[in-house]
């Protein structure tokens, strides 16, 4: 069976962005407790999915919205600019090993007690 990274669905990106709102919300941010620079960079990933999705469909106005969104999310949360891309390859897990874990050393009784 081939593994492939399965890409989050529309909807499934939406709920991400929409339900880290609302926890942020819930957390209360002030000038003494700031995010954490993961939620930013989060939020960056996801705005950036939507940036593609709405790319692909051709709604070039609501693309470059969120492509902005992404790129103020990802400098929040300490990038100056994105990351590298890097090809990496896996090698093929081998095939599962099937073992008999249980001991036979002779007779078995099922009232021997061991």
């Amino acid at each position: 069976m081939h593994w492939q990274k399965t890409k989050p669905s529309l909807w499934q990106l939406r709920w991400d962005v929409a339900s880290t709102h609302v926890l942020v919300w819930f957390a209360r941010p002030s000038e003494s407790r700031v995010l954490r620079s993961e939620v930013h960079l989060f939020l960056a990933d996801r705005y950036g999915r939507l940036a593609r999705h709405h790319q692909r469909l051709g709604h070039t106005r609501r693309a470059i919205e969120l492509d902005q969104k992404a790129a103020e999310e990802f400098r929040l949360g300490g990038g100056s600019e994105p990351p590298p891309a890097v090809a990496i390859a896996m090698p093929v897990p081998r095939p599962r090993v099937l073992v008999d874990l249980v001991a036979h050393s002779g007779p078995w009784h099922p009232d021997d007690a061991a």
